[in-house]
């Protein structure tokens, strides 16, 4: 009697206690049903020290170096520390460099964008480029901007608004400039004159 008196003690007590565990593990699982499925939108990859060489027939062409690389879901990155690029010539020679304090790279497009104190040098010509954008085409071997710029030669400096040139600077159109201009001219005296000139 004894011993049936302590089953059925121990089945009362059960009873609910499976009760409440079943009701909690229900309660759980239509909660994980009813939650939203997110999709994640975050970055890939973070690359620290970024150091992409490219190349062309086996000798370096460019390279990038930031201390920072986020890959985004698109494959496009973003570069926000200091990125520099270095430009070599057929013997491997440094020719052109550029600064910025950020950038961004667009995969489909093949274009790098560098901003903030941008800085590009051309250590052949001597010349300089000041803007605080300036976008980097490597397919066109181009870079360009819409916004205001300083060009600095040995005898030059121009300010303008909008550029284009050839990533090694020996070319370039100008838009909206005004400036100092050097110009060596002949005259009787056999002397040169500086020339003020703006143009629109």
């Amino acid at each position: 009697m004894k011993k049936h008196s302590f089953v059925l003690i121990r089945f009362i007590i059960l009873c609910p206690l499976l009760g409440i565990i079943a009701y909690g593990l229900f309660s759980c699982e239509e909660k994980k049903q009813d939650k939203p499925f997110v999709k994640y939108n975050g970055p890939l990859m973070v690359t620290d020290n970024l150091s992409i060489t490219m190349s062309d027939s086996g000798r370096t062409t460019v390279k990038v170096t930031t201390a920072q690389q986020i890959k985004l879901q698109n494959e496009d990155e973003v570069y926000p520390k200091t990125v520099y690029v270095t430009f070599f010539d057929k013997n491997g020679v440094e020719y052109s460099s550029l600064r910025g304090d950020s950038g961004r790279f667009f995969k489909n497009e093949g274009l790098y964008r560098v901003m903030g104190n941008v800085f590009f040098f051309n250590r052949l010509q001597q010349q300089s480029l000041s803007t605080d954008l300036l976008n980097w085409h490597t397919s066109q071997k181009k870079i360009y901007t819409d916004s205001p710029f300083i060009i600095k030669t040995r005898f030059d400096e121009i300010h303008g608004i909008g550029m284009e040139a050839d990533q090694d600077f020996t070319h370039y159109t100008m838009r909206k400039t005004k400036g100092v201009f050097g110009i060596d001219s002949v005259t009787a005296s056999g002397g040169e004159a500086d020339v003020d000139t703006t143009s629109n």
